[in-house]
């Protein structure tokens, strides 16, 4: 077997380091046609070529990396990457430590492989995985406990059965908005949609209670996103008046009772949209125009100066001018006004002239905190025009700052808890009422500089239910309306299952399964 022994050894530490799965049978098939003699030169010969590539698609195969036809399928979105963000991208895959167990192991096969058989520890390790896999399991015992959640997933049961229980449960639910006639005050809504802020990023860079967050009235703590991409995470928040779609079928034309914004407009709020980029990226603008968005014409963002370039060099325009100068050109009118605002600050590649470093790790604090400061001043200018406004901090997904095993910094293919669940706050801008019973009036959290938590498991569905409520009964009134701390006391809960085109990680229990693109469910060690 030669240096292929090497190869076999290599992924099998991989393997159990995490780094990589392990398909147990096409291994040993390969090693077996690698071993069987053979006498005839030709023979030999034709059995090296082809094993070079099988050996290097049998790695990928077994890699956590997204399939081959991703790749190819989104190569003219890579091709418009600048060269500084592609040489950065690939710097992340080399790891010094793999490289140098690697280099150790060469050399001992280089001294020993006269003294000892590789090949035969090679074959008895793939030999061993399935054993050790059925001991772990045992030794890890089957943990059953019902689910804090509106599915009451087992850890142990079939994860094909949860997932298919789960979206049908989801079917079931809906909300919609009261007309605005019907709401004694009448208040706008902000929208402040983050590409790439995740509580694990925040977390990463020193800022998991960041002062900002204080200045919001509710912050919720496992809100689940549900995807790690800018497009079905969007799409996610537009069909937040139902429940949580499979990820093919956001791409169909949903219903428009699901829509947010449609249902806004059936409120009589009148709305709009602002990006603080082009976006051209994987067509972002005309998602978010067209008829399963806002269905709205974006308002002009070149009235503000550019802050930064993104990882294609398109502009990317400062956020503070642009939430300022679109609030002073409203003209005053009897409809209130939602405004979906999406941001790119944060996007990983983003390029900022101020900065010495090129590197997005390197530049993502200065950038979050600028665009922190922004919303925070963006906040103080909307309180002293003394208007009711509910500003919602809702990010899309986060950057991935930390990593894993599994997937590099930066990326996003398996959309895992550390990624997908994101810092969403509700600010009441003009809010006269009372946190919770016993509280004064007038006393909200400026004063007591301590929001009210959610920390069940929450997605969109209660997002919109909480606006829903908002909408039916004014928290802007004199004595405030029923509570803040009753309102989200029965928020619908949504089990944790986010997912991109081709993976699914779902919460069972205490622990979390993915389900590759192959099909085939396994555990996922993530932060928590």
């Amino acid at each position: 077997m030669g240096y292929w022994s090497i190869y076999f050894i290599v992924k099998l530490g991989l393997f159990y380091q995490g780094f990589i799965g392990f398909h147990w049978l096409p291994n040993l098939v390969f090693a077996i046609a690698l071993l069987v003699p053979l006498a005839n030169v030709t023979l030999q010969l034709l059995r090296k070529i082809i094993a070079l590539p099988l050996g290097f698609s049998l790695l990928y195969y077994d890699s956590w990396l997204p399939p081959i036809s991703r790749f190819f399928s989104q190569i003219d979105k890579v091709n418009g990457f600048d060269r500084a963000y592609l040489l950065e991208l690939i710097g992340r895959f080399i790891n010094v430590g793999v490289l140098v167990a690697l280099a150790f192991l060469i050399i001992a096969f280089l001294f020993m492989r006269s003294r000892v058989r590789f090949a035969s520890i090679a074959i008895l390790g793939i030999l061993c995985v399935p054993l050790i896999g059925q001991l772990s399991k045992a030794a890890h015992g089957i943990f059953a406990q019902t689910a804090q959640n509106d599915t009451q997933l087992l850890t142990g049961q079939d994860p094909a059965v949860l997932i298919k229980s789960f979206y049908t449960t989801q079917a079931a639910k809906q909300v919609r908005f009261s007309g605005i006639a019907d709401s004694k005050v009448p208040f706008d809504v902000v929208f402040l949609h983050v590409c790439s802020l995740s509580w694990d990023d925040l977390d990463y860079v020193g800022e998991h209670n960041m002062p900002l967050l204080k200045r919001f009235d509710i912050v919720f703590r496992h809100f689940n996103s549900a995807a790690s991409y800018s497009g079905p995470a969007t799409l996610r928040l537009f069909h937040s008046n139902c429940g949580q779609l499979p990820h093919q079928q956001l791409y169909q034309n949903g219903a428009p009772r699901c829509n947010l914004f449609q249902n806004f407009k059936e409120a009589g709020f009148d709305v709009h949209g602002l990006l603080n980029h082009d976006g051209h990226f994987d067509q972002f603008a005309s998602l978010v125009q067209g008829a399963a968005g806002i269905d709205a014409k974006l308002e002009d963002n070149h009235v503000a100066p550019v802050a930064m370039h993104s990882f294609d060099n398109v502009p990317i325009y400062e956020d503070l001018p642009l939430l300022t100068n679109w609030w002073n050109q409203q003209k005053s009118s009897d409809k209130p006004k939602v405004l979906y605002y999406n941001t790119i600050s944060l996007h990983d590649g983003n390029r900022v002239p101020s900065l010495s470093s090129r590197k997005s790790l390197d530049t993502y604090k200065p950038r979050l905190d600028k665009l922190m400061s922004d919303f925070d001043q963006f906040i103080s200018f909307l309180e002293v025009r003394n208007k009711p406004v509910v500003v919602i901090l809702v990010p899309e997904h986060g950057a991935a700052l930390r990593g894993d095993k599994m997937q590099i910094s930066g990326m996003r293919e398996i959309p895992n808890p550390n990624i997908t669940l994101v810092p969403l706050a509700i600010k009441l801008v003009g809010f006269k009422g009372s946190l919770s019973k016993g509280q004064p009036n007038n006393q909200s959290n400026v004063a007591s500089n301590q929001p009210l938590q959610i920390d069940q498991a929450v997605s969109y569905f209660a997002l919109s239910t909480l606006l829903a409520d908002f909408i039916t009964d004014s928290p802007f009134v004199d004595t405030g309306g029923t509570p803040l701390a009753e309102r989200i006391n029965n928020l619908p809960s949504t089990t944790f299952v986010s997912e991109n085109e081709d993976i699914v990680v779902m919460r069972s229990g205490n622990t979390y399964q993915l389900r590759s693109a192959d099909g085939t469910w396994v555990d996922y060690l993530a932060k928590q």
